[in-house]
């Protein structure tokens, strides 16, 4: 069967994107590995850097099997470039919202000679948020465009038609297609939802490595009370993956329960009154804790909701809209 061009160029874009993140993340592996750990690195920093670069590997990883499979026509590698193109919207869109409103370091006037102008430097972080702008634009065009051209009728049927014909038809399990013959009978929108859970429940023991601080109903916790919190949630997302993977009934309400204090709990950690003063505490509370320098950087408490509205939003109304998949015997039955 015939390559489209553009399936083409996507599988080369996957693999020189993954092949950057792969140099990038071993050279942070390795830098970071040799480096020792001083006042201007403390372990922290390290520690950061090591975590990043394995996930800079997983993601190198991951794009290097999609783009192989795409070549190959693999149904299952158009949904993998599908939920890549998701997560590659949900991080271009408010990186560029954030490059447009938020205010960056100003130079300090000691930093500059005496007698010289504070000129040059503030050109030089306007043409840096310009950079930045453009880079996240880009990013976020090459998503969208992924996004619709993978879902749309022709493409999927070239998929579809090729994984009817190929004798190497082998897919994991998760992300197989409902139209399969023996494939679970799972929408893909659930399927991209309990992976997106089951990620974020693996997060938490993260987050407790670092020490950064956990809100809750509008308050900032860190150390063992932050632990908690964490449990608590890494609990319910990793409960809540294991019931929608499987079309349990109990596993969608717990969703629909799960994202709507997810939204509740984002808007009143935002409007609560002294939440950017709590919050801000509660950062220089982490960086005193781990030895780190003060942030040049100015975070709008607000800013956070244009990352975390949009993608939860998005997943409840998946989660409402596919009910008719958790009604059969044990989710047997489902649709797109």
């Amino acid at each position: 069967m015939r390559r489209p061009a553009g399936v083409t160029i996507a599988a080369v874009a996957v693999f020189i994107g993954s092949g950057l993140t792969l140099l990038s993340g071993a050279l942070m592996i390795f830098a970071f590995a040799v480096m020792p750990a001083t006042e201007s690195t403390p372990a922290f920093t390290r520690y950061a850097g090591l975590i990043m670069s394995v996930f800079m590997l997983g993601f190198a990883a991951w794009g290097i099997v999609t783009g192989m499979n795409l070549l190959h026509l693999r149904e299952w590698a158009r949904i993998s470039i599908i939920v890549f193109s998701g997560l590659l919207l949900v991080m271009a869109v408010p990186g560029l919202l954030m490059m447009l409103v938020m205010p960056l370091p100003t130079p300090s006037v000691s930093a500059v000679p005496p007698g010289q102008s504070t000129l040059p430097l503030e050109h030089l972080m306007t043409a840096v948020r310009i950079g930045m702008a453009i880079f996240y634009a880009l990013l976020a065009v090459l998503g969208g465009w992924w996004l619709y051209f993978f879902n749309t009728r022709p493409i999927r049927e070239i998929f579809r038609g090729a994984a009817a014909t190929t004798s190497s038809t082998w897919a994991p399990a998760v992300l197989a297609p409902t139209e399969m013959p023996g494939a679970p009978k799972r929408p893909v929108s659930i399927t991209i939802i309990a992976y997106l859970a089951l990620l974020g429940g693996c997060t938490f023991p993260i987050l407790n490595i670092l020490h950064l601080p956990l809100t809750f109903l509008g308050f900032f916790f860190t150390g063992g009370k932050a632990s908690l919190i964490g449990i608590g949630f890494m609990s319910v997302q990793l409960l809540m993956a294991y019931g929608l993977l499987r079309l349990e009934k109990w596993g969608r309400s717990l969703a629909i329960y799960y994202f709507n204090f997810a939204i509740f709990n984002s808007i009143i950690s935002v409007i609560l009154p002294g939440a950017q003063v709590r919050y801000e505490a509660a950062i220089t509370a982490m960086q005193n804790s781990l030895s780190l320098p003060p942030s040049p950087f100015q975070f709008p408490l607000w800013i956070s909701l244009v990352f975390s509205l949009p993608m939860i939003a998005i997943q409840l109304w998946f989660v409402v809209t596919r009910k008719q998949a958790f009604e059969g015997p044990h989710g047997s039955t489902a649709s797109r």
